[in-house]
């Protein structure tokens, strides 16, 4: 059964997976599939709640507002183009995915453009973080 110090810590935007994988490898035990297959799935979880969150403040017209006139025609124009999976991919595990999401969804790009490099993106984090959590100690023990 998943603890749920695990699942918190993974969903969460401040330390997210880079906290959660140690805690799971270290003090739970988890097999490196299991975290190679709920950790990006959890860390997306933050891409759903500012989506469906701003999908309600979108509702309200005051917030329309701000939108209008907060918005930047060559930030949706470069979003929107096709080489946006690269900046989408680079930017998720640098500032976090929920932030990613919240700026594609102010440059009006639906949730299932970026969902991909998202999940492919915090793929890698989480198999970077499952590697380094194997390989590290046994480097400092032969180190030292």
């Amino acid at each position: 059964m998943l603890d749920l110090a695990f699942v918190t810590l993974a969903v969460s935007p401040v330390g997210g997976l880079v906290v959660a994988v140690p805690l799971a490898v270290f003090q739970l035990g988890y097999p490196a599939w299991v975290l190679l297959l709920l950790g990006p799935l959890l860390s997306y979880v933050q891409v759903i709640v500012v989506d469906v969150a701003w999908s309600r403040l979108e509702r309200w017209p005051w917030f329309q507002g701000v939108l209008r006139r907060r918005r930047n025609a060559r930030i949706e124009r470069l979003m929107a183009s096709g080489g946006a999976f690269w900046a989408t991919f680079t930017l998720a595990p640098v500032v976090g995915p929920w932030m990613v999401m919240a700026f594609m969804r102010y440059a009006n790009v639906s949730q299932r453009r970026v969902a991909l490099p998202i999940l492919l993106s915090m793929l890698c984090v989480t198999t970077a973080l499952v590697a380094a959590c194997h390989l590290a100690p046994q480097w400092f023990a032969e180190r030292w």
